[in-house]
């Protein structure tokens, strides 16, 4: 039986993923829909929105998109069942997670419950958000904590950069734009609206501490691998681009586009097949994480190889 197909708007509501999240996902990750419509029109499937929906339930215990948006439907539900509903103290970390907290009444809450968060080791400061944004003390953090009653545009760029620095972010705040909120969560920071309460603290915490086991498996696959776990890279060339690339080493009596098209097809067809990898635990994925990411790097490469020759 044919399954159902639905718009980008009804997937949305069905998910709880704003349509803009979805667009972005699907350029970056190549996360969309399996049909088109005639028009060009995004149709989902409903197994379509069960992937999303297993995405999404995985987001919201710590898991960066990125480290997951690749993996199949099978390795999304072993994960989600391994990773079950633990309390704060079920996290299991070496040593305690050094955490800076910014903000007078942030900081004034945790001094008061220092005792409820034995994996923090907190440092708080009532200095402005704004003046620690560009503290190079951060770096040094494997968490920040901040207060902020309003949010915008120009905080995106400076709360981006902390987090490239592999220090997680959790951000409680009043007022923001949907845009900001959602290009802030895309890049895995932690939002909270409203007032401070301990339920919404810990909530947020527990996150924040998943999160950052998580990618301890990640940290550990990527050394062995010698990478560092780059985004995804676009294709730039498509079938129909190699075809024509080929064509150019008769043309010009050199045969390197011929090769390079080929060596192009092998690591596109193998970036295609490290997808579908299953994994039944969090090492095995950031294994599988980590040979996808090296497949991606290597067919990118080969392509500006390939734009090379043709531009000479």
């Amino acid at each position: 039986m044919e399954q159902a197909r639905m718009s980008i708007g009804v997937a949305a509501r069905m998910t709880g993923i704003n349509a803009n999240t979805l667009r972005m996902w699907e350029r970056r990750y190549q996360l969309g829909p399996s049909q088109r419509g005639s028009g060009g029109q995004r149709e989902y499937s409903t197994m379509d929105i069960d992937h999303l929906r297993l995405i999404k339930k995985l987001m919201n215990k710590g898991v960066r998109i990125g480290d997951i948006a690749q993996l199949s439907t099978k390795t999304l539900t072993s994960l989600l069942l391994d990773s079950g509903d633990h309390s704060i103290s079920d996290v299991n970390l070496a040593e305690p997670i050094k955490t800076q907290v910014v903000g007078t009444t942030l900081s004034n809450y945790f001094k008061a419950h220092i005792k409820r968060y034995p994996k923090l080791a907190i440092q708080c400061s009532d200095t402005r958000t704004e003046e620690w944004m560009h503290n190079p003390e951060l770096h040094q953090k494997d968490l920040l904590i901040l207060q902020q009653s309003s949010l915008n545009g120009k905080h995106i760029e400076p709360l981006i950069n902390i987090g490239k620095k592999k220090v997680h972010i959790i951000v409680l705040y009043l007022y923001c734009n949907q845009e900001t909120i959602e290009k802030l969560e895309h890049e895995g920071l932690i939002l909270i609206q409203g007032d401070i309460l301990s339920s919404r603290i810990d909530e947020a915490v527990n996150k924040a501490l998943r999160l950052i086991s998580n990618a301890s498996e990640l940290d550990k696959s990527s050394l062995a691998f010698d990478i560092s776990l780059p985004k995804s890279q676009p294709r730039h060339f498509d079938e129909s681009d190699l075809i024509a690339a080929e064509a150019q080493s008769s043309k010009f009596n050199c045969e390197c586009p011929q090769h390079l098209s080929n060596l192009i097809r092998q690591l596109s067809a193998f970036e295609e097949y490290s997808k579908t990898c299953e994994a039944e635990n969090w090492k095995q994925a950031a294994v599988h994480a980590c040979i996808y990411s090296y497949a991606n790097q290597a067919r990118y490469l080969i392509e500006k190889a390939l734009q090379a020759a043709l531009d000479e």
